[in-house]
């Protein structure tokens, strides 16, 4: 098995959107509050705050996690999955009819960050149906017992639950400064939040009444399968741990559970429940460590824990808000995909003439790529280890597991490396057909970067202390002459298209890069006085990489400090000296929904052509739903 060997938190925030849906629900303070602001649904933080949070997965890398699993016992439920949602941005807060057949959720499309309410048959016998449009957040959907009516939530003039046709029209208020509609399952009672508590009303209107009166702050409410019944989560200001309670519909005094305290005894450290089913099972977004998804928990008859809790979906991680009727249980499931991408370009190099063109499309974590003509090496998660997959067209190979890999220019054969980064045996091995050895270059090697032109020679990196450097090795004497070094970190180096020069990025402070250019034709111990510095000082990491024609520099950065590698620019240079000519000039401003990896080691940028390859990660959020029945 491969050892990839490598800290991958230098420059990135872990990619896993779990953990900043976990970590946005931590932050919501469910202490008692005076206002909707401060007391809003899980679901409501997410509508809102998802652009921010889309904003901030720019920053991300690829982090490789295990998910932590609880023990399962219990009877098991037998289940299909299916995902129902897939032309939008993010589509979220699902809900299903009483008769499981049409589910409404609110989502939104690319470049737009105000959700809207929308249904559509779960069979997809038909379009999706947009029921509003307008500049508010909408959320928070739900059914009218006879499937006519959808209630939602609205942030409009005025704030509060509003209801529209299913078959569309006007909306309508229905009560002001309200939120989180929740209709009994005899479709009697309205049950909703506001200031901080839950409340509940005839469905027709009326006085409403608190749910739990006793208790200072109360929300997440879900219904009994018979309507009887509502659990809650609350929590007084001097306690400091909420806890689910169980309120009757109709009069009767509220009671705590223990079934929140025994799940953080299992070690969750964050559970809201979604649903209640059949048999007093509880379906609740929970969180162990930084992995939060879908679980589910038998409640006893004295309202503690009988049992273990057991996942309720098949995704370890990325599942939340939970609905069931008829079966069938809806829910929301985020997805971060990292895959290959190329920018097609103009014959100058500084314009793009279309969007970005996937070239790939696996789930599986990716890594290093390179590119020879049609073809597209890279590494990919193969089970518990990372193989090497060459892409040639539409064709795609596992060649052996590895990860540090590069490319020949001629696409004829490619050399790897295996160990950790830092002590890489490093090897080449022919692509032809007849071809079964590989060849064994140097052992503790740097990690190769790129051939020369001619592919007779390997630059490599070495990026551990004290010393980082850049070498040439001759692949016909296995001679290594060391052309670059420092004391501080160098990254993303590449060769120039005539073999002649090495960018690189080099660490001048802290917290402080730039770009630098060397010539390497010489083959001696260079310093910083022959480095051609071709970025300002910059308090961002960035990647540098060459144009086809080697007559641009290419740079992918971040502006203002953000850490979010979304600007890609070119910088022209003088065809003997390398200095900057004038400014750098855009190219590209990567959209938030697709975003570049930006590890150093992990991540590499190819020019082919006249396209530009890199990996880039598209956040989805999607609406998927699985039957349940017991086996």
């Amino acid at each position: 098995m491969l050892t990839v060997g490598y800290t991958r938190l230098r420059y990135n925030a872990p990619r896993n959107l779990a953990i900043w849906l976990g970590q946005l629900a931590s932050a919501l303070s469910y202490q008692a509050c005076q206002d909707r602001s401060a007391c809003m649904t899980i679901e409501t933080m997410i509508d809102i705050f998802v652009p921010p949070i889309i904003t901030i997965m720019g920053r991300l890398g690829i982090m490789l996690l295990l998910c932590l699993l609880a023990s399962c016992s219990g009877p098991r439920l037998a289940s299909d999955e299916r995902q129902i949602t897939k032309d939008f941005a993010v589509a979220r807060s699902p809900v299903l009819s009483r008769d499981g057949a049409v589910v409404a959720f609110a989502a939104s499309f690319d470049g737009h960050s105000n959700p809207q309410i929308w249904v559509r048959r779960v069979d997809g016998s038909a379009p999706p149906l947009q029921l509003t449009n307008d500049a508010s957040q909408n959320y928070d959907p739900e059914f009218s017992p006879d499937g006519k009516m959808v209630y939602f939530t609205s942030t409009r003039a005025p704030e509060g639950i509003y209801r529209v046709p299913v078959s569309g029209g006007a909306a309508k208020l229905v009560i002001e400064n309200a939120y989180a509609a929740k209709i009994s399952p005899d479709g009697k009672t309205l049950l909703y939040g506001t200031g901080g508590k839950l409340y509940r009303r005839a469905i027709e209107g009326g006085p409403a009444a608190e749910a739990l009166p006793t208790i200072e702050n109360s929300y997440a409410p879900v219904w009994s399968p018979d309507g009887a019944r509502i659990l809650a989560a609350a929590k007084n200001r001097d306690e400091r741990e909420p806890e689910w309670w169980i309120a009757q519909a109709a009069d009767g005094a509220p009671r705590k559970t223990s079934l929140a305290s025994g799940l953080r005894n299992q070690g969750f450290n964050l559970v809201l429940a979604n649903a209640w089913l059949p048999g007093d099972w509880i379906v609740f977004s929970g969180r162990q460590g930084e992995t939060q998804t879908l679980w589910k928990v038998q409640m006893g008859p004295d309202g503690q824990i009988a049992g273990n809790a057991i996942r309720a979906t098949g995704d370890a991680e990325g599942d939340y808000g939970a609905s069931f009727a008829a079966g069938k249980l809806v829910f929301a499931r985020t997805r971060v995909d990292m895959n290959f991408w190329a920018l097609p370009l103009d014959p100058s190099g500084e314009y793009l003439t279309g969007p970005p063109e996937p070239l790939t499309s696996s789930s599986a974590r990716k890594g290093e790529e390179s590119a020879a003509g049609p073809k597209l090496l890279y590494s990919a998660e193969n089970g518990d280890r990372f193989s090497l997959v060459l892409k040639d067209g539409g064709k795609e190979k596992i060649l052996r597991d590895g990860f540090f890999s590069v490319l020949a220019p001629d696409g004829s054969r490619y050399a790897y490396g295996e160990g950790t980064k830092d002590r890489l045996k490093v090897s080449i091995k022919s692509l032809r057909w007849w071809a079964f050895w590989s060849s064994a270059l140097c052992e503790n090697c740097g990690m190769p970067r790129g051939f020369s032109p001619d592919g007779k020679k390997l630059l490599l990196w070495s990026d551990s202390p004290p010393v980082h450097h850049l070498d040439m090795l001759d692949l016909a004497t296995r001679k290594v002459n060391r052309i670059v070094w420092a004391g501080e970190d160098l990254s993303g180096p590449r060769l120039s298209p005539d073999g002649r020069w090495v960018s690189f990025v080099s660490k001048v402070g802290e917290h402080k890069w730039q770009t630098f250019v060397a010539p390497v034709s010489q083959e001696k111990l260079l310093g910083s006085r022959e480095w051609v510095p071709v970025t300002p000082v910059s308090d961002s990491f960035h990647f540098a990489f060459w144009s086809a024609r080697g007559d641009l520099l290419y740079i992918l950065t971040a502006h203002g400090g953000s850490g979010n590698l979304r600007w890609l620019e070119a910088q022209k240079l003088d065809a003997d000296t390398k200095r900057p000519i004038g400014g750098a000039v855009p190219v590209h401003e990567f959209d938030d929904m697709l975003v570049p990896g930006m590890d150093p080691v992990w991540n590499t940028i190819s020019v082919a052509g006249n396209r530009i390859i890199l990996e880039l990660g598209g956040v989805s959020t999607n609406v998927w739903i699985k039957s349940i029945r017991k086996e």
